[in-house]
């Protein structure tokens, strides 16, 4: 009997066991032990709060601080970290342009944003990089970017988020998401239907100010790719080019980058759709007056 009781004991803690094991951690929580050795090593006093460059700049200065003292240089100004803010290069393919309102005065376009910067805390041997899970984001620093005319705008998440994490050998992260965005863009409606729009798409950062990360154009102009290649019912895409800005809040200097593009009224388009249509509808109405004043019902029908 005892040993009766033993084995059921037994399977009850192997199966309460192995369903800890299976769903005991939530969706985007990890801990050590499922982290691949190399991953591991790398977190290890890794903390996510602080960018990038951030303690190796209070090890200079305190380095710094010290060998004043032991040299007694007397000098009359601190110390500048020669790491200086992050910079993160910016890269962004156009997958689509949706819809163009002009009652709302905006657009909904579907783009692939590249992100990429150098984290010397991840810097590990070898020449091959590392791609993570998506779900591992959560456990690294990453740019707080944002799209300020931005109306709406979602990640997508089907089958999982749309998220990829490369890290290379040499500390260089790179971050890419798939957005879709209804941004706004003021338009000069004047010489409608054969009117040309300029929109933009513009990157910030919003809480890092220009003395901690700095924005740039991987490639200048040719960092967007994908908007020559676009086909829309009503605008064909003129041109394109990329500025590098920067953003002036009350709270400080904020980095900006800006994709300009023009937009040009496809006339063929309206010919077909709205004239060719009201020119027959009036020229219909026309027949009306050949018909015979008696006939007052034909009349009433090709007037309606």
């Amino acid at each position: 009997m005892l040993l009766y009781l033993m084995f059921w004991a037994s399977l009850f803690l192997l199966i309460t066991n192995g369903e800890r094991g299976f769903y005991g951690n939530p969706y985007g929580e990890w801990n050590d032990s499922q982290l691949q050795p190399t991953i591991q090593k790398l977190m290890k006093g890794y903390n996510r709060y602080l960018r990038p460059n951030f303690n190796r700049e209070g090890q200079l200065q305190l380095t710094e601080y010290r060998l004043r003292i032991k040299t007694w240089i007397i000098q009359t100004h601190f110390f500048v970290p020669t790491e200086g803010p992050v910079e993160i290069g910016m890269s962004l393919d156009i997958a689509s342009i949706d819809a163009i309102s002009e009652i709302n005065m905006d657009y909904t376009a579907t783009i692939f944003l590249r992100q990429r910067w150098q984290d010397s805390r991840l810097i590990f041997p070898g020449n091959e990089s590392l791609s993570l899970d998506g779900r591992l984001v959560s456990l690294l620093w990453i740019p707080d970017t944002f799209i300020p005319d931005s109306k709406r705008s979602f990640l997508h998440d089907v089958t999982v988020e749309n998220r990829l994490i490369r890290i290379f050998s040499n500390g260089t992260v790179l971050y890419a998401l798939r957005i879709t965005a209804t941004i706004a863009c003021n338009m000069d409606l004047t010489k409608y239907p054969m009117d040309r729009q300029e929109c933009t798409l513009q990157l910030e950062s919003w809480g890092y100010n220009l003395q901690d990360v700095v924005f740039y154009w991987t490639r200048g102009n040719d960092s967007v790719k994908g908007l020559d290649t676009l086909r829309l019912a009503q605008y064909s895409v003129e041109s394109h080019y990329t500025t590098v800005s920067e953003a002036v809040y009350e709270t400080g200097f904020y980095p900006k980058l800006v994709l300009h593009f023009a937009l040009r009224r496809n006339v063929l388009f309206f010919i077909l759709e709205t004239y060719v249509p009201s020119t027959l509808l009036v020229v219909l109405s026309w027949v009306s007056f050949w018909i015979s004043q008696s006939s007052v019902p034909a009349r009433t029908c090709i007037g309606q």
